[in-house]
């Protein structure tokens, strides 16, 4: 094998399980077992662990691009075209679970922040507006978006990522978060009279 194809063979099953059990569960020791590949090699191509969780958060970017692109190009409205988009990219979406719940790695909440924002501007924002009926390009949107997001994620059950799941899911948070908006208290609250 390739000094290259070893290299990439350790990256993939190492963003594989960072998805699947967390950065504080990475396990040098069980990739290796799995991949058939010794410990030296590890060593030969990354040097120590940050080097290899480098290489895995930008792998997760370069799949958050290509998702974009793909997104941008295939889907049409927000439901149900993003959930169905979505659950074509199980592991990239526990990634970005896990990202979301050690967002106390600021590197984590950084790449978190940044894929979440990226793929708000190159495509979902525009159709999330479409759906609700909102204002494009608007800062209370993307704040509500951003909300969205924060509710989504802490609720979204990694052993259920079928799209009708997440468009539920999905659904859940946006009428709870539309409701309150549309509620008295909201109102208050923005016009600062709230006491």
């Amino acid at each position: 094998m390739k000094n290259s194809e070893s290299k990439q063979i350790w990256i993939e099953k190492g963003y594989e399980h960072f998805a699947l059990f967390g950065p504080e569960k990475l396990s040098i020791n069980k990739i290796s077992k799995e991949i058939g590949s010794s410990r030296a090699s590890f060593y030969h191509h990354f040097g120590d662990i940050e080097v290899f969780i480098e290489k895995l958060l930008d792998l997760h970017w370069q799949i958050n691009l290509q998702f974009c692109s793909v997104g941008a190009s295939e889907c049409k409205k927000y439901l149900p075209d993003v959930y169905l988009l979505l659950e074509q990219y199980p592991i990239p979406l526990q990634f970005s679970k896990q990202l979301f719940l050690n967002r106390n790695n600021p590197t984590y909440n950084l790449l978190f922040i940044k894929t979440y924002s990226e793929s708000a501007k190159v495509f979902i924002i525009n159709l999330f507006s479409e759906q609700y009926k909102l204002p494009k390009n608007n800062d209370d949107t993307y704040n509500l978006w951003l909300t969205f997001g924060e509710s989504w994620y802490s609720r979204l059950d990694i052993n259920n990522l079928s799209a009708t799941n997440m468009q539920q899911l999905a659904e859940d948070v946006i009428n709870s978060a539309l409701k309150f908006i549309s509620s008295a208290l909201y109102s208050k609250i923005r016009s600062n009279t709230f006491k």
